[in-house]
């Protein structure tokens, strides 16, 4: 669906002048940590596809309530799906069908409408529940794999309890062209760092324990005032640890 869009691969990629007079204004976590998001939709109803572009520091990997692993959600997160009748989302192209304008507005003998332009056209359009709504189909990619690729399991419901399904952490981590834009390579990350909230089933309680690594040979974990050295392979097979990892850290190789 993304791939068919025509979007400007330039305007995407980082000005090569901006980077040659100090960054551009590009801040270190800009360079380390910064992706795009691009997401997307097709209207079901006029088949208008919209594509939205945003820069993300952090990559949202929603976790199902059975047992699952980083990669396949990764593998998730870059699949189209159908959006629900909840889920349902307001359509420019559609609502242009429903304008509703006053016929006594008249510019030259035609009707304003064909003087105005589209972006203008809001103010002429119905409003409330006549607001055309229709189906969807959604595909979210990534477009400039970052240097340093943080990843939050979506684990906190909209009711804020917490889903404790056992998450595989791979010590190494693919992206490939389902997930990420382009026709280049496959991606390869290597896990860094990681972070599990523990103790509580609610967001604002509990605390957090983090592993991490310098040279990605030797770990240790934090917690609170205890740091101690630990064999990083043995505790990811852990089910606590699997049950409670929340953040991810990787580095591109």
């Amino acid at each position: 669906m993304l791939r068919s869009a025509s979007i400007d691969r330039r305007s995407l990629s980082r000005d090569d002048d901006d980077d040659d007079d100090g960054g551009g204004g590009r801040s270190v976590v800009d360079e380390l940590l910064a992706f795009q998001l691009i997401t997307g939709r097709v209207c079901e109803s006029c088949h208008q596809l919209s594509v939205n572009i945003e820069p993300c520091y952090m990559l949202p990997l929603a976790v199902p309530h059975t047992q699952t692993s980083v990669q396949h959600c990764v593998r998730q997160f870059g699949v189209a799906e159908q959006l629900s009748d909840a889920d349902q989302v307001h359509c420019n192209t559609c609502s242009r069908q429903r304008l509703v304008v006053d016929r006594g507005c008249v510019v030259g003998g035609r009707d304003i409408l064909a003087c105005m332009h589209v972006a203008s056209r809001d103010i002429y359009r119905e409003t409330g529940s006549q607001l055309t709504r229709s189906s969807c189909v959604r595909r979210s990619m990534l477009y400039h794999c970052p240097p340093y690729l943080i990843i939050q399991l979506l684990r906190f419901t909209v009711s804020q309890s917490k889903l404790t399904s056992p998450v595989a952490v791979p010590r190494a981590l693919s992206l490939g062209n389902d997930v990420v834009m382009g026709d280049g390579d496959v991606t390869r990350y290597e896990l860094c760092a990681l972070c599990c909230h523990v103790d509580s089933d609610v967001i604002g309680g509990g605390h957090y324990v983090t592993y991490a690594t310098a040279d990605g040979v030797t770990w240790y974990m934090f917690d609170d005032v205890i740091v101690t050295a630990v064999d990083i392979d043995q505790e990811l097979m852990i089910e606590s640890l699997q049950r409670n990892v929340y953040l991810l850290f990787y580095r591109r190789l």
